[in-house]
C-alpha cells in the first residue's frame, strides 16, 4: 500500500469546474477551498483509493472519511482548519468520488480503504479518524478491530440504532444519467433531506460530486450503500456489536437536529458506548453538520482532535 501518484492540484483547473457557489460564499470560505492540496492514491482491493493531502509533513495526523454517497470535496472547506496543526488526508471510498469502483462492495471493503490511507500517509504517530455517517460507521469498525492504527476517533452523526427502533428503510438510488450538468446539478439533494442551511457550501459539494460521462453527466457516488444487500438489517445488528468494543480513545459529535441520531438513538448509544467516551452535540445542526455549521464545525474539531 502507499501512495501510488503524488502531484499538487492545479487549483484554476479545479475551480473552474466549481464554481456557482461563489456569488454567495463568505470571503473564508473562498479562501478555504482555494487553498492548495496534493493529490494521492493508495491501493485497496485492486482499487485506487484517492485522497487529497494538506498540511505540513512531519506534523500530527489526521484522517477525514466522508459519508454516504459523497466524497473527499465535502471537507474541503473543514480541512484546511485542521492543517493549520495537523498533516490532514481526506479520503474517496471505493466506487466514490475519484476512487475507482471495486466490483465486491463489503464493510470490510470500506475498512480496508481507511487503512490503506493511514499506511500512504506513512504519518510519524498514528492518526486521529474522523468518520461522518457512513465513514463514521466504518471507521468504527477499524477502532474496533484495529486501534493500534489510530491515536483517537470522533463519530460524527454516525448513529447506532437500537434494536427495537422504527427504522424507514433509505432510498434505493438508482443511477442516474443527465443530460447536462445544470440539470444534474438542479436535481441534487441532501439525504437524508434537511433544510439547506449554507447554499453555498451544498451548492460546491454538488459541484465537485458530478463528471461527465460518454452517456451524460452522473455522481460520481457510483457506488451507493442505500439498499445494497451488504448493508441490511444484519449489518445494523453488527454496528451495535461493533460500537461497545471500540478500544480507541472516542468522541461521538452530532447535530442536536439530526434526522438520525435521535434522542432515543443517542440514549441508545450512550448506554453501550464504551467506557470513557466522549458526546458532543452541536446546537442548531442537522445530520450534516460540517455543511450546516462548517466553521464551528472545524473549531470543534481541533479541539477535540488537540485532546488525543
Amino acid at each position: 500500500a502507499g501512495a501510488a501518484e503524488a502531484f499538487l492540484v492545479h487549483q484554476a483547473e479545479h475551480l473552474r469546474r466549481v464554481s456557482g457557489w461563489r456569488a454567495e460564499a463568505p470571503d473564508w470560505f473562498v479562501e478555504a477551498v482555494e487553498s492548495p492540496w496534493e493529490r494521492r492514491y493508495a491501493d485497496s482491493g485492486g482499487a485506487k483509493i484517492h485522497y487529497r493531502v494538506r498540511g505540513a509533513a512531519g506534523a500530527p495526523g489526521v484522517v477525514l472519511c466522508h459519508g454516504n454517497a459523497a466524497h473527499s470535496g465535502w471537507w474541503d472547506f473543514i480541512a484546511p482548519a485542521l492543517a493549520q496543526d495537523y498533516r490532514v488526508a481526506a479520503m474517496d471510498f471505493a466506487g466514490m468520488g475519484d476512487s475507482e469502483e471495486r466490483a465486491l462492495v463489503t464493510p470490510d471493503g470500506f475498512v480496508e480503504d481507511i487503512v490503506q490511507v493511514i499506511a500512504g500517509m506513512d504519518f510519524a504517530a498514528p492518526p486521529v479518524l474522523v468518520g461522518h455517517s457512513f465513514g463514521g460507521g466504518m471507521s468504527m469498525r477499524l477502532a474496533a478491530d484495529r486501534p493500534e492504527l489510530i491515536r483517537g476517533f470522533i463519530m460524527m452523526d454516525s448513529p447506532v440504532y437500537p434494536p427495537d427502533a422504527p427504522r424507514n428503510s433509505p432510498p434505493r438510488v438508482a443511477k442516474r444519467l443527465y443530460p447536462s450538468r445544470e440539470i444534474a446539478l438542479e436535481r441534487f439533494r441532501l439525504i437524508p433531506e434537511q433544510p439547506v442551511v449554507t447554499p453555498y457550501a451544498v451548492r460546491y459539494i454538488a459541484e465537485d460530486g458530478v463528471m461527465e460521462t460518454p452517456k451524460g453527466w452522473t455522481w460520481k457516488a457510483r457506488t451507493n450503500i442505500f439498499g445494497h444487500p451488504a448493508f441490511g438489517p444484519a449489518f445494523w445488528a453488527e454496528q451495535r456489536d461493533y460500537f461497545p468494543r471500540v478500544q480507541a480513545p472516542t468522541t461521538v459529535f452530532w447535530g442536536a437536529e439530526s434526522a438520525l441520531c435521535t434522542p432515543a438513538t443517542m440514549e441508545f448509544m450512550k448506554s453501550i458506548a464504551p467506557p470513557g467516551t466522549g458526546f458532543v452535540e452541536m446546537p442548531g445542526a442537522y445530520h450534516h453538520l460540517l455543511l450546516d455549521k462548517p466553521q464551528e464545525t472545524a473549531a470543534m474539531l481541533k479541539t477535540m482532535i488537540a485532546g488525543y
